[in-house]
């Protein structure tokens, strides 16, 4: 059957490429010979020559009040929200099953292909920890559910993919608050996990990173020394199965930070102080100052030939969001509306994926609590401050060691971002 009656083959991938990432789902259902079409590689492959691949990044976002209002005494509630850079389109994505009171807290995202895997974390409403398993398909634009995370539950795991069909989770801490250092990597296409070895240590609060073939995992402490972060990292070798550890550049820079992005060039990219760096001949070199407007708490994506940079002026004020040519190296504002300048945290996993997305994901760098609320155990302590009176604490280095109620935190969420490129074939 012809996807367009009297249309050449050709000339009917040409019509299909053009539609946008958000209506894939409709045209699949349109016939079989339309659902046969879009799954075909050849139109990802297409998709991307002829430039019509599009960028996503996709945010957990603090919901704002109808009165544009941002802080909420009664917590902030986190959904996924969408971002596609190139035009400034911002949208919202389903709620994730089972939790449409909002995005568990510290949980881990990845993608794989042309999916989003969203994995544990700590359920809005009743604040247990999960080791729950969603994967949401762009082109079904549906969620499912996906094989849970082996073990019982953990948090604070570093976690990243390979963009093929694999995630690999490591590190974190059980319901006990015991650092852990063993490793699982998931199938997503397989629905399975499989054990890999430990890790030479516990680390607790590390980083995943998948970078030139290898899963890395940055940082981290164990049970015994909470907020004294190893200073070495390993390397899960995925073609000999094996852990390597190892002294290296991710450790340089101080106050490692928790967010690396991996360019289109292969380049790896962070920020220092005020500035984006770039990793070359193993040191990081100066690329660009970053906007005085996103300063604090500011976070790098890397999106075809771009970087993406989102933060604001200083902690407590709305988000704003620039994006930089990696050739001329200039900053261009993105537009934020009202009811996406919510409260974002982010993080990064740097996560070059080969198919559909790039993405990264991290711990969250601010939460904030009522005053009076005395729930945390932060060893060393955390940084403090007052803001509007509330009392804002860094989470350099803490973890929760009570399940608080509700009603005593303005905000106890994890987010994420992914930056994907939209059906862009290798």
């Amino acid at each position: 059957m012809d996807v367009f009656q009297d249309l050449p083959h050709d000339v009917a991938l040409q019509c299909l490429v053009r539609v946008p990432f958000d209506q894939f789902h409709s045209v699949r259902s349109v016939c079989k010979a339309w659902k046969a079409r879009v799954d075909l590689p050849e139109l990802i492959r297409l998709r991307n020559d002829i430039g019509k691949a599009q960028s996503l990044v996709v945010l957990s976002q603090a919901r704002v009040s109808p009165n544009g209002t941002r802080k909420c005494l009664d917590g902030l509630v986190y959904r996924l929200v969408v971002l596609e850079p190139d035009t400034g389109r911002w949208s919202e994505m389903p709620s994730l099953p089972e939790f449409e009171n909002g995005l568990p807290s510290f949980c881990g995202m990845v993608a794989v292909g042309s999916n989003l895997v969203v994995l544990g974390g700590y359920d809005s409403s009743t604040r247990n920890c999960g080791n729950s398993v969603f994967i949401f398909d762009f082109l079904l634009a549906k969620w499912r559910r996906g094989a849970d995370m082996p073990g019982g539950p953990r948090s604070f795991f570093g976690c990243a993919s390979d963009g093929e069909r694999t995630v690999f989770v490591a590190g974190g801490h059980d319901l006990e608050k015991n650092a852990l250092k063993s490793a699982w990597a998931y199938d997503v296409v397989e629905d399975n996990w499989s054990q890999l070895r430990d890790m030479a240590k516990e680390r607790d609060e590390c980083e995943g990173l998948f970078h030139c073939g290898n899963f890395h995992v940055i940082g981290g402490y164990p049970t015994n020394m909470q907020g004294h972060l190893h200073q070495s990292n390993e390397v899960f070798d995925t073609s000999a199965r094996k852990w390597l550890e190892c002294d290296d550049v991710f450790l340089e820079i101080p106050d490692t930070p928790r967010c690396y992005a991996e360019g289109t060039n292969n380049k790896l990219y962070t920020y220092q102080a005020n500035d984006v760096v770039v990793l070359e001949d193993g040191k990081w070199q100066f690329v660009a100052r970053m906007p005085v407007e996103v300063a604090a708490t500011s976070y790098l994506v890397a999106f075809l030939g771009h970087l993406l940079l989102i933060g604001s002026s200083k902690y407590g004020e709305p988000k704003n969001v620039y994006k930089m040519d990696l050739n001329e190296h200039i900053w261009t504002k993105v537009h934020v509306p009202i009811e996406y300048s919510g409260h974002v945290e982010l993080g990064c996993d740097d996560n070059k994926l080969s198919c559909a997305f790039e993405m990264i994901r991290s711990f969250p760098d601010l939460q904030t609590l009522e005053i009076t609320t005395t729930i945390w155990d932060a060893v060393p302590p955390p940084a403090i401050c007052s803001l509007e009176g509330v009392l804002i604490m860094t989470t350099a280095h803490f973890r929760p060691s009570a399940t608080p109620p509700i009603s005593d935190q303005t905000g106890f969420g994890s987010s994420f971002k992914l930056v994907s490129d939209w059906i862009n074939g290798r």
